[in-house]
């Protein structure tokens, strides 16, 4: 039997019951370019990074924690590739300062 230590930084209900009310508690995918034909399998929490670092995990916080179902997250790899997107929705849902393009390439 393997034995995991505990993590040290987890999600505690607070941070995930208001991660899921800001999401609207559905995959935030769908909305940032993914497919709605991928959806599917229970919604989960994922960890974004602020810059792309091998081994290190993002903190379980409102600012690195956005809402996928296990189809975008886990089985069809497209949360990692396009963690972009999923960055910058996480600036402008905490209401960061966020620059954006009046004139995004795909209007061009």
């Amino acid at each position: 039997m393997i034995r995991r230590k505990p993590r040290r930084d987890p999600v505690t209900r607070e941070v995930a019951m208001a991660v899921l009310k800001r999401d609207g508690g559905n995959c935030v995918a769908p909305f940032l370019g993914g497919s709605f034909m991928d959806c599917g399998g229970r919604t989960t929490l994922d960890h974004v990074k602020d810059e792309p670092r091998m081994g290190v995990r993002a903190p379980s916080d409102m600012a690195h924690l956005v809402t996928l179902c296990e189809g975008h997250h886990l089985w069809t790899g497209w949360a990692t590739a396009h963690r972009p997107e999923l960055r910058e929705y996480l600036r402008q849902a905490n209401g960061e300062d966020v620059q954006v393009d009046p004139y995004p390439a795909s209007l061009l």
